[in-house]
């Protein structure tokens, strides 16, 4: 019996960290797929250490753009790991409607335990085992920074964004890079950061994502693993990493891209429980650091 009860202490201890290491990954920021790479450049092999000019910088983004297309909603099976300052994982299910809301549900032995929804102007969190939740409104809790649903949409799917933009334009980008790699830095940044996302130049595939901060240790979004889905490619595995001025935070968000549907009606909507205690962003602090 004392094993059982061991056990099941372990499980709720995983499901609250790594639940609320989906609330962290927020706070920075119809078909199956084939495993496949997608070809950059309209055919063209390029040196790796030589500067690519202007015209076949546009040339990649061009391609890298026309490789993704619309889609509505989706969900698929998705892994939350927390690497530091603990180790546990969780697996469950991602909904989500374009530019619209983000929904993960957590299961165990059958039972919903845990549950994320983001929408347009709130983030909300609930743990059914421990009873507590989280609500907050997007703009407090980051500060009034500028990101919409489709700018995590697209950082949890390994793809390029403009905060506060659903779509990527040229006009509002600088291009710069090599045979090897390039990058797409957007030209406007809020509140003294920079941003910009490093492309591989022989696949096309988002390799990086690097959020620069005053005085502050960068923010990164490390991508691998793509599918390609009737979507368009998409990165299996992210790796963030994140440090405050006392803790390092990693983690990573696996997808499972050939068991994803694109389609219609997978949206989800959001009530607060009754009878459960409110967490806020200090107390997520607070409960990681103590389960170093």
């Amino acid at each position: 019996m004392m094993t059982g009860i061991t056990n099941l202490n372990k499980v709720k201890s995983a499901i609250c960290v790594a639940l609320l290491t989906a609330v962290l990954s927020v706070m920075t920021t119809g078909c199956h797929s084939s495993r496949t790479g997608v070809v950059s450049g309209g055919g063209y092999e390029f040196n790796s250490a030589k500067s690519l000019s202007q015209g076949e910088l546009k040339e990649l983004f061009n391609s890298l753009e026309n490789s993704y297309t619309e889609w509505e909603s989706m969900k698929m099976p998705i892994t939350l790991s927390l690497r530091s300052p603990k180790n546990v994982s969780i697996g469950g299910t991602l909904s989500m409607e374009r530019n619209r809301s983000i929904h993960m549900s957590f299961r165990f032995l059958g039972m919903e335990v845990a549950s994320l929804m983001v929408t347009e102007d709130s983030i909300y969190a609930a743990y059914k085992l421990e009873r507590i939740y989280f609500a907050e409104s997007i703009r407090d809790l980051m500060g009034g920074f500028p990101a919409t649903v489709g700018n995590v949409q697209d950082m949890i799917l390994g793809r390029p964004f403009v905060l506060g933009e659903n779509n990527v334009a040229l006009s509002q980008c600088t291009l710069a890079g090599n045979g090897a790699t390039w990058t797409i830095t957007p030209d406007r940044s809020p509140m003294g950061m920079k941003y910009d996302f490093t492309i591989d130049t022989p696949t096309g595939n988002v390799e990086l994502l690097t959020v620069n901060l005053p005085a502050r240790s960068p923010i990164t979004a490390d991508y691998s693993d793509f599918d390609t889905s009737c979507t368009g490619p998409m990165a299996g595995n992210t790796s963030i990493s994140a440090k405050t001025s006392k803790t390092t935070f990693t983690g990573e968000i696996t997808l499972n891209p050939r068991k994803a549907d694109w389609g219609k009606g997978y949206g989800k909507s959001w009530t607060v429980p009754k009878g459960y205690a409110r967490v806020h962003a200090e107390d997520i602090i607070k409960k990681l650091n103590a389960k170093k």
